[in-house]
């Protein structure tokens, strides 16, 4: 059977008119042109923004922090690309969406998607508003390939809807890809292109693991970076609609979209800015900042909810007024509360605290108090209810816990308990790394002196291993096992000869061995601040004389 991928490609053949079969799925009016995709693909960063074919990376790592059950894990997903055709990049990303525009119209009219999923070329273009030049047409059966041989390795970031759990697995997003006029399974000839999709994707899809695209508007943004935005804002405002805003470290921003990562803010505000201002031209965003993360170590994107954010209960008309409140402060240079925690801040209005209310809180924190602890208690609390419902107003359970500067059980591991844990644990690990470093040093410079014995006193290190040998010879057990093996008996003894003289050559114990490293390692540090002060006082004295003869002058 010939290979769907290593086939030779045919065009599909263009429908003469609408009324063909199939091509009123495509022309179905619809008020907003939402088109509503799987969310493991959109939140995993599996298409990359560029213009260009991405060859030259072996693959591309994205490492996710999330809550699972009232704890942060930290997830990874790894995209491995195909040798032959790369990364997939925004235009898979634009035919990825048409796709499934024709996969939600088919599970409209028949309430469930099933494989293989078929469809012609001109439905994609169509969609796309592309023409049908036969490039176009070419386009697409490489993007069928491309999709098709990319692999996903998950650890714990791939969403199982019908089973509600992350998988740590390997998969593709097609599993299979026939194009028109090649062999099916069954023998007969593809009469359009076919896409088998993969088993997580049809478990998500038909469990409704959506989230909503505004194509008509995705279609008009020009620059790569803000399509790429277009789906992951989609998650990320969603996840903050209390708050009116989210935050997104820069460095992690430049490694989902992989993207340069810049040191400067108007270095970095040069490279987004015309991604962030077409997607606040197009009303994804209303507005957006580079800020300072609160330890100083990076910056990061604020992004504020725009008029065309779709949520799944509504527009932002929708949400409260937080985001606008927000924004017109930074505009004003000022942010709200003088010098409040902004971490802080957010991380309570993401929990349905108000701003006001927020700001109020913050002012009246006690002396070192660990107020991340008690948010990480709360969301335990809240997320381990024995009943549903049990808590009807989350927002002030949390302000409860901190007026009250409640701390959490002994038993509880908070965050930063299992940061200071792991710290731990790995300076125990780094411990017994030097000293296992030190043991095998040790063990190697006993060998060193032995041999040193050996090559210098040959002829007594001789008679030494004769009469071991003649000992070793007279004991029943080892005459057994030296019997007819001269040269196993040789070794034998020598190795108890090295044995035996260890106490004789000399050689340290382990522990002054250690000693002995420390000293020499201080000394080696004292001896290199004498140098570099011994350059460094010419050039001081030099500038004495300088000036003390200017004086005399």
């Amino acid at each position: 059977m010939t290979s769907p991928l290593d086939a030779t490609i045919v065009k599909d053949q263009k429908p003469e008119s609408p009324s063909i079969a199939h091509a009123d799925r495509v022309d179905r009016p619809s008020p907003k042109n939402i088109v509503r995709i799987e969310k493991n693909l959109t939140s995993l960063g599996f298409f990359t923004p560029s213009n260009k074919k991405i060859k030259s990376l072996n693959a591309k790592t994205v490492v996710f922090g999330r809550q699972i059950e009232g704890r942060r894990v930290v997830a990874q997903v790894v995209i491995l690309p195909s040798a032959a055709y790369g990364l997939p990049v925004t235009s898979d990303q634009d035919k990825y969406l048409a796709f499934q525009k024709i996969v939600n119209n088919i599970r409209q009219e028949k309430g469930e998607v099933r494989n293989p999923v078929g469809f012609s070329s001109a439905e994609i273009l169509r969609i796309l508003g592309n023409s049908d030049a036969g490039k176009n047409y070419d386009d697409i059966i490489e993007w069928g390939k491309r999709m098709t041989l990319t692999g996903v390795c998950s650890e714990g970031v791939v969403y199982f809807a019908a089973r509600k759990t992350w998988a740590s697995d390997t998969f593709h997003i097609f599993e299979r890809f026939v194009s028109f006029g090649n062999q099916m399974p069954d023998g007969s000839k593809a009469d359009r292109n076919y896409v088998w999709l993969s088993d997580w994707q049809l478990e998500n899809i038909n469990h409704n693991h959506l989230i909503p695209i505004d194509l008509e508007s995705y279609r008009q943004l020009k620059n790569h970076t803000a399509k790429a935005l277009v789906p992951l804002l989609q998650v990320w405002l969603y996840a903050t609609l209390q708050a009116g805003f989210f935050e997104k470290r820069y460095r992690d921003l430049c490694q989902i979209l992989n993207i340069t990562k810049y040191k400067h803010a108007s270095k970095i505000k040069e490279k987004l800015g015309p991604s962030l201002n077409e997607l606040q031209r197009h009303h994804y965003l209303s507005g957006w900042r580079i800020l300072s993360t609160s330890d100083r170590t990076d910056f990061k994107v604020v992004f504020f909810h725009g008029e065309k954010f779709q949520s799944e209960f509504g527009s932002t008309e929708e949400q409260p007024q937080a985001a606008a409140v927000l924004q017109n402060n930074f505009d004003q240079g000022k942010f709200p509360g003088g010098n409040i925690d902004r971490e802080l801040l957010f991380q309570l209005m993401k929990r349905g605290i108000t701003e006001k209310a927020s700001i109020s809180l913050l002012s009246q924190l006690q002396p070192n108090q660990q107020v991340l602890d008690q948010l990480d208690w709360g969301d335990h609390l809240v997320q381990h209810s024995p009943k549903r419902h049990k808590f009807f107003n989350p927002a002030g359970l949390y302000i409860h816990l901190i007026k009250e500067n409640a701390a959490p059980p002994e038993t509880f591991e908070t965050d930063r308990k299992k940061k200071l844990r792991e710290a731990a644990l790995q300076d125990r690990e780094q411990e017994e790394q030097i000293l296992a470093a030190l043991q095998l040093a040790y063990m190697n410079y006993r060998e060193q002196e032995l041999d040193s014995f050996v090559q210098t006193q040959p002829d007594e290190f001789s008679i030494l291993v004769e009469a071991k040998k003649a000992s070793l010879s007279q004991e029943s057990h080892w005459r057994r096992i030296f019997a007819g093996k001269q040269d196993i008996l040789q070794k034998a003894a020598e190795r108890e000869v090295r044995k035996d003289l260890s106490s004789r050559v000399g050689i340290m114990s382990f522990e002054e061995f250690r000693q002995k490293g420390m000293i020499e390692e201080q000394q080696t540090v004292l001896a290199s601040t004498r140098t570099r002060e011994a350059l460094v006082t010419p050039v001081a004295q030099g500038e004495t004389s300088h000036l003390t003869q200017n004086v005399k002058v």
